[in-house]
């Protein structure tokens, strides 16, 4: 054991460890002040809602800061102190909820230390400023409309539809003077390359009635962002058709048809025009056609769209070609289908002229003969009386021939 006491080594660490330990013997009883410096301390202003309830407003500017001289006898809290101003945690606050009057209030700041340090503990030997005077107005209030502008544009085939906002103006606060100036709160979203239309929640400006945006922290709004909603529609160049029926003599081969406009170009999203191929005008029955003719019929718009192009009309012409003409027959050959039962029918109609369109060939070699005319009497009820019913043109022997418009035959119906 003696070998080890007086081992040199040994000796030394014994020898600073009892020098650490009256150095901090030592140290802790020395109360001399050390100082800390904390330069551009902000000050942090609460109460502004109490202030408000109460018609009033800050309007001077409140981005103050202070620097500041602190010192303690106790070095626990000198280190304490280093390691607040490190993270930020020394602070200096200002209640403006005690002020009651309007004009000019010179108000005290307190001093916000971090929680292991005992403010009795701290002493203020400097600051740069040790009280603020602070500007006080009543408190104007005004609803501003929200308008909204874009930047950049949609992708290729589309365009911005009008944007919408879930609120339709804003409440600005602030003096009178300043708030009077203000026009509207102005939203900017970017559309560039967008195919689909999309909601953004953003922040605003206020503008004045120069258009120029308004820099003044001291307004207070009912909110901080709001909602747009932004339309991206498609534009979209669709063909006018018409859906014809045919017959024989009366087929789109024996027809020219022009419409114009050929086309419309709407708008709309994508998904509800996205599929669209054309617009159909409307319905035109050929063999209900005498001749040439043309007239003008209303383009209806596709459900969820806009007419970009404007047009609201179109004109339809229909020629026959020359290699077409018309013939009237006169036929005895009528007849009936679908008679009530139990009745007795006798066909008034004893001859019909019928008018025939196909080629002129085909006409020279018909005749009345070749033409049957049948009745329906399926509309037709059972009691007895005269009925003018509609009728089906039939030609024998002539696949492209057929007849001109509608026909009827009278019957007598007898119990």
């Amino acid at each position: 054991m003696r070998e080890f006491w007086n081992k040199k080594t040994v000796r030394i660490i014994l020898s600073v460890l009892v020098a650490l330990v009256i150095w901090f013997y030592v140290d802790s009883q020395d109360d001399t002040p050390r100082i800390v410096r904390v330069n551009d301390v902000p000050i942090e202003f609460i109460g502004e809602d109490v202030l408000m309830e109460r018609g009033l407003l800050v309007t001077s500017d409140m981005d103050i800061t202070v620097d500041l001289e602190l010192s303690s006898s106790n070095l626990t809290v000198i280190n304490n102190l280093e390691r607040g101003k490190e993270k930020g945690e020394i602070r200096l606050r200002v209640n403006l909820g005690n002020i009651t009057s309007t004009g000019p209030n010179t108000l005290t700041w307190n001093l916000i230390l971090p929680d292991s340090v005992y403010p009795a503990s701290v002493n203020v030997n400097y600051a740069s400023v040790y009280s603020i005077t602070v500007d006080v107005a009543e408190l104007y209030s005004k609803s501003v409309p929200i308008r909204g502008e874009r930047s950049g544009t949609p992708a290729e085939g589309y365009v911005v539809g009008e944007m919408t906002y879930d609120q339709d103006s804003i409440t600005v606060s602030g003096e009178q003077l300043a708030v009077a100036n203000i026009s509207h709160a102005l939203v900017t979203v970017d559309v560039s390359g967008a195919t689909e239309s999309f909601s953004i929640v953003t922040e605003f400006q206020l503008i004045d009635y120069n258009g120029d945006v308004i820099e003044n922290s001291t307004f207070r709004t009912s909110v901080e962002t709001v909602e747009v909603n932004v339309p991206i529609l498609m534009i979209k160049e669709l063909p006018l058709v018409v859906d014809f029926i045919e017959s024989p003599g009366s087929t789109l081969d024996d027809v020219t048809v022009t419409i114009d406009p050929q086309t419309i170009t709407v708008s709309g999203d994508s998904r509800s025009i996205g599929r669209l191929d054309n617009v159909t005008l409307t319905e035109i029955n050929l063999s209900n056609l005498a001749g040439d003719t043309s007239f003008t019929v209303p383009i209806p718009v596709p459900s969820g769209s806009t007419s970009v192009s404007g047009e609201t009309e179109a004109t339809i012409t229909i020629q026959f070609k020359d290699t077409v003409a018309t013939q009237t027959f006169e036929t005895t050959n009528i007849s009936y289908i679908n008679e009530p039962e139990g009745s007795t029918v006798t066909v008034v109609s004893n001859t019909l002229e019928v008018t025939l369109r196909g080629s002129s060939e085909e006409l020279e070699t018909l005749s009345g003969y070749n033409i049957r005319v049948v009745g329906d009497l399926t509309d037709i009820s059972a009691e007895s009386g005269s009925y003018t019913v509609p009728a089906t043109v039939y030609v024998d022997g002539a696949e492209d021939v057929g007849a001109v418009g509608s026909y009827q035959i009278t019957v007598q119906i007898s119990n």
